[in-house]
């Protein structure tokens, strides 16, 4: 083949990868909502994120521990889920499906005390590159400006060397975008977080290596597919979260 007619089918190629990745899904988001010793007046979170943030995977746990923290004060946490979305399709369905308007709803109209950004996993894993991962956490944080404090989960540590794509053509596009992006590098959860903390250095983020550190050694809390938790671990995780946010006391200390 000549040199021309090879960088042409590479182009044609990283084309369709693209065009794929911007695909919207057809599965609907899942929001589900847990209280912990409610009577009024109680702390407000909303959790937002991928397929770790669906389900109520995480709930009760972590309004309980929140609880706790806040000597017995009631607590409600909302987990909005948007299964295998990079933070892109994200923000785009997000915007979309949930206005603010529409979302609080779940809070009684109340705007929450504490929102948390829940993503990274499927931009690592679909290799879409350190600048969009970095562009819309940004705007995923900037959608809810009007939130006093606004918290995110370094991404997660998963099987990226060996994950296996559900099917041959995602296989083949995740090859091609990790080189076209990462420089052919399979693990790149690292390089996305320093990229984060380089260009944002102002954001809140709560660090996941506190949780889980690194991924080989601590296989027993993942499922097969070496990307998602085991129940027993997402309630772990749920705890964990609650007792690891700052629910704003930087910003309250600083008034």
């Amino acid at each position: 083949m000549f040199p021309g007619a090879q960088r042409l089918a590479f182009i044609l190629a990283v084309t369709g990868g693209l065009t794929l990745l911007s695909l919207k899904r057809s599965d609907e988001p899942t929001l589900d909502c847990a209280t912990v010793n409610g009577g009024g007046g109680d702390y407000r979170i909303l959790v937002v994120g991928e397929s770790w943030a669906s389900d109520g995977k995480i709930l009760p746990e972590l309004p309980r521990a929140v609880s706790e923290r806040l000597k017995g004060r009631g607590v409600t946490a909302c987990s909005l889920g948007f299964a295998g979305r990079n933070s892109r399709l994200l923000f785009t369905e997000l915007r979309e499906k949930f206005p603010k308007e529409k979302l609080y709803r779940a809070f009684d109209d109340n705007k929450p005390d504490t929102v948390v950004i829940m993503n990274g996993v499927n931009d690592e894993i679909q290799h879409v590159g350190q600048s969009a991962y970095v562009e819309y956490t940004k705007k995923l944080v900037e959608y809810f400006s009007d939130v006093d404090d606004v918290e995110i989960i370094a991404i997660p540590r998963v099987n990226e060397r060996r994950f296996k794509p559900p099917n041959l053509y995602s296989a083949v596009k995740r090859s091609i975008l990790s080189c076209f992006y990462d420089h052919c590098q399979r693990q790149v959860n690292d390089l996305y977080r320093v990229a984060l903390w380089r260009d944002h250095p102002e954001l809140n983020v709560v660090e996941f290596d506190d949780f889980i550190d690194k991924y080989e050694g601590n296989e027993r809390c993942y499922t097969a597919d070496g990307v998602h938790l085991t129940d027993e671990c997402f309630h772990k995780y749920g705890k964990f979260i609650g007792g690891a946010l700052t629910l704003g006391k930087e910003k309250r200390a600083e008034k």
